[in-house]
């Protein structure tokens, strides 16, 4: 059995072991600072140094009892059992690793408190954490909550700890814990001072106001969150703050106001885009009554106004029978539709693909390329085409 040196001395990072036996993906030390990847946390990451070689650990897993150092490459050949070493694990890595994972009990234990809600995933990743609950909350919810979490880990600081204990003890215990209690005779239990208790095998801080402030970048469904902790989240914070004021000021709005002023903005926008398709369909039945050009019968349809395809496909009845359409869609794009059942849409545009470059395809009634030069006259070139075609 390996001895976790990770659970009593989580904030040292170099230590000595013996090599206990070889593995195919790596070793097995009789202890480690180094934490395996389990309870959804990443693991450790760092090297080993043994005499004058040095061999990079990028991944530690559990083997029954046991750690298994993952080591890359042709190692079996410089290490032996017995072997003394000297472990370093990157401790950047490692912090903020404890943070996000202490962050993820203050917050859970916040929701059930407050909430009732459980936590039922959380990933843990450096710097970065992702939680889905088991009841959705809404904005208003999640700003109080993201209040409170806040709160405690920025300036509260509370101790965070940890104990073995046996099941006996669990028991007693069983009210004011959180989690699920495994089935084993010894349960470590991580307590953060006043609000929480759970079974917890992971790394965490001392205290909550290491943790510092999280910065929330992803709120689906109601129950599902992703947020940043340590620099990641001073990354965030920074640039948010720096671009939400610029915003603000082309909003000409105070900050106070910034989410009013969006959704005014919002609402315009919403009707400027409601009149924009209002007018497509205008013009729209305006250029079915008048073809720009008819070749062999065919009536040819330039299109060189913005108009969104759903709205044009919906419309294309109004356009006679046997009309070919042919839309400038502008940065060297070409969309060709096709009523006409000789003319095949993509075997056009690919004609045109041939003489000027590009790529795109479709099928015989909608096709779309984007050509590496515009022919000088689009139109005659097309009309040359469909003769040849014809």
């Amino acid at each position: 059995m390996t001895i976790k040196l990770y659970w009593d001395s989580p904030y040292e990072t170099k230590f000595s072991a013996i090599v206990k036996s070889i593995e195919e993906n790596g070793i097995i030390l009789d202890q480690t600072l180094f934490y395996p990847e389990s309870g959804n946390q990443l693991s450790d990451r760092g090297n080993l140094k043994i005499k004058n070689d040095e061999f990079q650990v990028n991944h530690v897993s559990k083997e029954g009892e046991d750690i298994l150092h993952h080591i890359k490459g042709d190692f079996k050949d410089e290490i032996r059992v017995g072997d003394e070493l000297i472990g370093e694990i990157d401790w950047q890595y490692r912090y903020g690793l404890m943070k996000a994972h202490s962050s993820q009990h203050v917050f859970s234990a916040l929701l059930k408190s407050k909430y009732n809600i459980d936590t039922i995933r959380a990933n843990l990743n450096f710097e970065e954490v992702y939680l889905q609950w088991s009841q959705t909350i809404d904005s208003s919810q999640l700003k109080e909550i993201l209040y409170e979490v806040n709160k405690i880990c920025t300036s509260r600081d509370l101790k965070i700890t940890s104990r073995i204990v046996s099941q006996e003890e669990v028991k007693e215990l069983v009210p004011k814990i959180r989690s699920i209690i495994p089935e084993e005779p010894h349960v470590r239990l991580m307590e953060i001072q006043n609000l929480d208790l759970v079974c917890c095998g992971g790394t965490h801080v001392r205290t909550t106001i290491e943790i510092g402030n999280l910065f929330i970048f992803d709120f689906k469904k109601g129950n599902e969150i992703r947020y940043y902790v340590g620099n990641k989240a001073i990354s965030m914070v920074s640039d948010m703050n720096v671009d939400l004021m610029s915003v603000v000021i082309e909003l000409n709005s105070p900050l106070e106001r910034f989410r009013e002023s969006v959704v005014k903005r919002f609402d315009s926008l919403k009707n400027l885009q409601r009149e924009q398709k209002e007018l497509s369909m205008k013009l729209l039945e305006l250029k079915s009554k008048l073809p720009s050009k008819i070749v062999n019968k065919m009536p040819l349809f330039y299109i060189e106004f913005d108009v969104d395809i759903k709205i044009l496909s919906k419309m294309l009845d109004i356009f006679p029978e046997n009309a070919i359409l042919i839309l400038n869609i502008g940065n060297n794009k070409i969309r060709v539709l096709s009523k006409n059942e000789k003319i095949d849409a993509n075997q056009l545009l690919q004609k045109l693909i041939e003489q000027y470059n590009g790529k795109g395809g479709g099928n015989p009634n909608s096709a779309q390329a984007v050509l590496k030069k515009m022919p000088n006259n689009l139109s005659i070139e097309i009309e040359n085409l469909l003769r040849k075609m014809k």
